[in-house]
């Protein structure tokens, strides 16, 4: 008697993954500040010289560059009583 071959297995079907549903993005009422306001907020900048910069300049550096002046500022520590905003210490180079 001849033996019966097994039939090739079929490949079986999976259901797809479920997705989860996506998360609705929540709107934050949140005024963005120019880099500008955050360094004069900062006393990076004197907010008495504020007008002589380029605000357009200043306001293309990044959030990295401009939170890298921030910290300079806190370490360097404040303006001298009295001094002015001439007479600031120079960020090292």
């Amino acid at each position: 008697m001849a033996t019966k071959k097994a039939a090739p297995k079929k490949a079986a079907k999976k259901a797809p993954a479920k997705k989860a549903p996506a998360k609705k993005a929540v709107k934050k009422s949140v005024k963005k500040v120019s880099n500008l306001d955050r360094l004069v907020a900062a006393d990076v900048i004197p907010a008495i010289s504020a007008s002589e910069h380029n605000p357009k300049v200043i306001n293309k550096l990044s959030a990295t560059e401009v939170n890298t002046l921030i910290k300079l500022r806190k370490k360097l520590g404040s303006v001298p009583a009295g001094g002015g905003g001439g007479s600031r210490p120079n960020f090292p180079v």
